[in-house]
């Protein structure tokens, strides 16, 4: 192995290390994420976690997360931050750039190399590794399996069997879309094997797969998926749930859900995004670069190191994933992660492909000039979503996003229990529907008296009440001014809610803080 390449690939991953883990907690948490939070807490209360079939998707990233828990010694789910969070889809984000390295064989290592330069800048890649949401881990374990299968189809050897089995597990344990990702490999092996030589190529195929390995790869799923979802032996029914699960996920597949885009939502966030006043988007260069590297496959014409049947099984499998989750009306923008990586590797074998053309010095010399421009240009989106824009509705990654007003809110309220009489004990209401009141459990969590209501209750009083605007409460000239409207607060674009506070608590804090506070 070349040394410098390497190091090169090291300071690459370093890189990649470097933008998905530092100021994790620079967005308020959205939705989902404090969805998981609040079942990550089922670690502690009751003590472990179960499979819901209806919500929520599997358990991996909550048994990945309980890992780095246990190893920086968080004693309770209070002193979870979002970091500590975050740090789980971060850090297998890194381990897509680290896991191209034993597929250097069959790219090539010029081609290994731009690939994970590609997966460290890619904005998408960046900013979705800083999301506490299951695609990451779902897009990693996918590799498992592409890594694990090649590798078996060099060495025959029966641990990367397992490996891919264990891959295999890992994704039907992460979430339901994983069978996407199964039908995209099914049908790019399909489709290789036919252009590898017809009937013979699938002769050739069952050839090198022998029935121990094989056997040896399906114990490897079976036993990691029902230990997963069984929470290791304490929840029986978790396999059984793993196969309800989708009788409502196929509903919202087919369109029961307010996630419904047209056929290009996906290519459009990725390749020309725009909105008003905001920045043009794009990561055009992938899509440019991987319908190069797609054209050498299927020629057959590849850069020296690059592997045939690799490269064309990428082809395919990117390529029929892409199209799957194109036709389903559901659709939410971390899910293109899943075929852009497949992108990202093609753009890689079409950096190489092209610099086979470069025959004078000063062809070589532009060339190089131009990719540096076009992936400064990609680094500089990275930075601007994942650090500058990163709750900002013009923002092409940014999708239902909490923006930051809401931590003046959850601040507020917490403030207002601290000079409150019974403390971390004081009763709020939070009265709003459901959609319009997360993340507010994650951050209102040390709080131990909230109550939940979708409706305004016949006694929506408390010390402290967060009403939806939508419900045009009004309890300030309902009560007389016993209560006061102290702020108005945005949760997300054109979504506000109302806080009202008891007039003696908001006296009290007033002259606990030594300074003059005017309710709205």
């Amino acid at each position: 192995m070349n040394r410098w390449w390497a190091l090169g690939f090291c300071l690459v991953a370093a890189g990649g290390l470097a933008l998905r883990c530092v100021r994790l907690d620079n967005r308020p948490m959205h939705n989902d994420e404090a969805v998981n939070a609040i079942k990550l807490s089922g670690y502690w209360q009751p003590g472990h976690y179960r499979y819901d079939p209806n919500e929520h998707h599997g358990p991996t990233l909550y048994y990945s997360s309980l890992a780095l828990i246990w190893l920086t010694g968080t004693r309770s789910f209070n002193d979870l931050s979002e970091t500590m969070m975050r740090l789980t889809p971060a850090l297998f984000g890194v381990g897509l750039i680290v896991f191209l390295w034993p597929l250097a064989g069959g790219l090539g290592r010029g081609a290994t190399l731009v690939a994970a330069l590609l997966t460290a800048i890619s904005p998408a890649m960046v900013f979705y590794s800083r999301y506490y949401i299951h695609e990451m881990l779902l897009i990693f374990f996918t590799m498992l399996i592409v890594v694990g299968g090649w590798r078996y189809k060099l060495s025959g050897k029966w641990g990367w069997a397992v490996l891919t089995g264990a891959g295999l597990g890992l994704m039907f344990a992460t979430k339901e879309t994983f069978v996407f990702s199964v039908v995209a490999v099914v049908t790019a092996l399909a489709v290789t094997a036919w252009l590898e030589g017809g009937a013979t190529g699938f002769q050739r195929l069952h050839a090198s797969c022998k029935p121990s390995h094989l056997l040896a790869g399906a114990v490897a799923a079976l036993v990691v998926a029902l230990a997963l979802f069984t929470s290791f032996g304490t929840n029986p029914v978790g396999p059984l749930d793993s196969i309800r699960t989708y009788l409502p996920w196929l509903k919202r597949a087919g369109g029961a859900s307010p996630h419904v885009h047209p056929w290009h939502f996906y290519l459009e966030r990725l390749f020309l995004f725009h909105r008003s006043k905001g920045p043009w988007w794009s990561e055009g260069l992938i899509g440019v670069l991987s319908m190069v590297g797609i054209f050498s496959a299927l020629r057959g014409t590849l850069p020296a190191g690059a592997g045939r049947t690799l490269v064309r099984f990428l082809t395919f499998y990117t390529l029929a994933l892409a199209g799957i989750y194109a036709s389903i009306s559901y659709k939410t923008p971390w899910c293109l992660i899943g075929f852009l990586h497949g992108l990202i590797l093609l753009a890689g074998i079409g950096v190489m492909s092209l610099a086979r053309f470069g025959k004078t010095i000063f062809a070589k010399s532009a060339g190089i000039a131009l990719l540096g421009l076009a992936i400064c240009h990609l680094a500089w989106e990275a930075w601007e979503a994942s650090f500058v824009q990163f709750a900002d509705w013009r923002n092409p990654y940014v999708y239902s996003q909490t923006v930051p007003d809401i931590l003046r809110l959850t601040s507020q309220v917490q403030v207002l229990a601290r000079v409150h009489p019974a403390g971390d004990q004081m009763l709020v209401k939070v009265i709003a529907p459901a959609s319009d009141y997360w993340p507010l459990p994650y951050y209102l969590r040390h709080l131990t008296q909230v109550g939940w209501y979708d409706a305004l209750p016949v006694d929506p009083y408390a010390p402290v009440v967060v009403v939806s605007s939508k419900l045009s409460a009004n309890l300030d000239e309902r009560s007389g001014k016993r209560w006061l409207l102290a702020g108005l607060f945005e949760l997300r674009p054109r979504v506000f809610l109302e806080l009202y506070v008891e007039a003696g608590l908001w006296r009290h804090w007033v002259e606990e803080n030594g300074r003059h506070a005017t309710p709205e």
